[in-house]
């Protein structure tokens, strides 16, 4: 699974319910919503406690994206993580494409971003190689949640760049966006205390 950096994590509080349907409108999957509404397998991809991870399957997929995985609690959606099909190309062309057209959605929707990297530094031609040594990198944040939540909006948006490296060597690039509910760093706080 290509979730790099994913916090799985218990909660107290359980989602309200109150996220919009437009942060929804954008990538095929609702925050609140029951996972009932989607395609998934009967066991969650990864569980600990009342937290559990599945990979779900939009009625109605974005077609940048190739696989789509949800956090959810007591039943509901509180962390949408949607990825690119993998890139092999040296430059992330593709890669590059799908961020460039998230960012001009995502900025139509909710403004200035808190974070913007305008250019990857030190990738070059190399762009797979350097994210697969890297590890990552968030490239776009909206950060709703510390600056009063704007009607319609998450608790957060972050899209990263990310690299992996599959079984036979091969490198590529793939861009990933994650959507959080207001909620959600609540739930990561309670289970990094509770791990702890």
């Amino acid at each position: 699974m290509k979730y790099t950096g994913v916090f799985l994590s218990c909660a107290l509080l359980f989602f309200s319910g109150a996220a919009s349907a437009s942060a929804a409108g954008f990538f095929g999957v609702e925050l609140g919503a029951g996972i009932e509404r989607y395609a998934h397998s009967p066991e969650p991809v990864s569980e600990r406690q009342e937290l559990k991870m599945y990979e779900i399957t939009p009625p109605a997929p974005d077609e940048r994206f190739d696989t789509y995985a949800v956090d959810t609690y007591r039943g509901n959606i509180i962390r949408i993580m949607a990825s690119s099909p993998d890139d092999v190309t040296a430059e992330g062309t593709r890669t590059l494409e799908v961020l460039d057209s998230l960012k001009e959605e995502l900025v139509t929707a909710y403004g200035t971003p808190s974070l913007c990297l305008e250019e990857v530094e030190d990738a070059g031609s190399e762009l797979r190689g350097y994210l697969v040594d890297e590890g990552g990198l968030e490239v776009l944040e909206w950060n709703f949640a510390d600056a009063g939540n704007k009607k319609d909006a998450p608790g957060a948006v972050y899209v990263f760049l990310a690299g992996s490296e599959k079984d036979n060597g091969e490198q590529a690039s793939y861009c990933t966006l994650y959507m959080e509910s207001t909620d959600y760093p609540s739930v990561s706080d309670q289970a990094e205390r509770e791990e702890q």
